[in-house]
């Protein structure tokens, strides 16, 4: 198992659209790093850039990449499986690992690692970008101690966990659906209209929607206009289950079907 878990890793880095998705990634941090010096005043001023307000308070810079992490990689994991149905090379693979749950359960967990691993580096590159500016006279690391870097790295491996996540249940909705397209079809009709609908129906079933429970978890704080308390271990663990179970309905699904009628 954990050299096919190895095999698949590779398999996931050497995609062409994973590496774009990366290259984009690494010019946004970049394009970062030269608007925060651009828009920064002079150290003392009023619009210095403290390197606190990357995490933490009601607006952190990070916030930014903790929306865009999870948004790449739910187009990455579908594509993963998506493009394997496509090329049909899952008939390929059946005749050298004919053990199903083997396969799937392996790229499955390749598009979590890939993805959480992507995430920590692409963070820390994104949250270096802003050094320039604050050390070099137009900002300030006043704030930057051990209990803020806490809870920056926390806050770090809360985000590469959730873009983990959902690489992992794009990859098991593609897997179900045999399709990149309707895996993506899918999700944004989920978050775009199920869950807004009730939303605006059922304030309290909030607790249990995707948004609300990434939202809690990434922050690891209560949303200010939410109708629940909702702890970040709870919306953690909600997050994972729905994933889990995504993950085990596909992998069953793939063990019973016709791998050659794609």
């Amino acid at each position: 198992m954990i050299t096919m878990l190895g095999i698949e890793v590779r398999r996931c880095l050497a995609r062409r659209l994973v590496r774009w998705l990366i290259l984009l990634a690494l010019l946004g941090c970049g394009l970062a790093g030269v608007i925060g010096w651009r828009e920064a005043g002079p150290a003392g001023t009023a619009d210095e850039l403290r390197l606190v307000e990357l995490w933490g308070g009601d607006d952190p810079i990070l916030g930014i990449a903790a929306f865009f992490l999870p948004a790449g990689a739910v187009v990455a994991g579908a594509s993963m499986i998506g493009a394997e149905w496509r090329a049909g090379t899952f008939v390929m693979l059946m005749t050298w690992q004919p053990h199903r749950r083997r396969v799937a359960t392996a790229k499955l967990l390749a598009c979590g690692v890939v993805a959480a691993a992507v995430a920590i580096g692409l963070l820390v590159l994104f949250g270096a970008a802003f050094l320039p500016a604050t050390l070099w006279g137009r900002g300030t690391t006043a704030g930057v101690d051990a209990a803020w870097f806490a809870s920056l790295s926390g806050g770090m491996l809360r985000i590469a966990a959730t873009t983990a996540l959902a690489a992992m249940l794009m990859a098991a909705i593609a897997m179900i659906g045999r399709n990149t397209a309707a895996a993506l079809g899918v999700a944004f009709g989920y978050l775009m209209l199920v869950e807004n609908i009730v939303r605006a129906w059922k304030p309290w079933a909030g607790r249990f929607l995707l948004g609300e429970n990434g939202a809690v978890f990434v922050t690891g704080a209560d949303l200010e206009t939410a109708a629940f308390t909702r702890s970040t271990l709870t919306a953690g663990l909600t997050l994972t289950g729905y994933v889990a179970m995504a993950a085990v309905i596909s992998v069953a699904l793939f063990q019973r079907r016709d791998i050659a009628a794609t």
